[in-house]
């Protein structure tokens, strides 16, 4: 009896542990950055760039 409960609490213990490294494991670690243009492009202008947009005041409460 007590070595069907050790075997079972020991599956769970392996079943947390793996599920854990796998979801640990998704995505992509580190900075994320933009590739290089290609080469033969041209870089698009800057200049030309909206105002930023204006935030609202806060509500001023009575």
């Amino acid at each position: 009896m007590f070595q069907l409960a050790f075997s079972r609490m020991a599956l769970r213990i392996v079943a947390t542990l793996m599920a854990t490294g796998i979801v640990a494991a998704c995505g992509y670690k580190g900075p994320l950055y933009m590739p290089p243009p290609p080469e033969g492009t041209a870089p698009a202008s800057t200049q030309q760039t909206a105002p930023p947009p204006q935030i609202p005041p806060a509500p001023v409460l009575p």
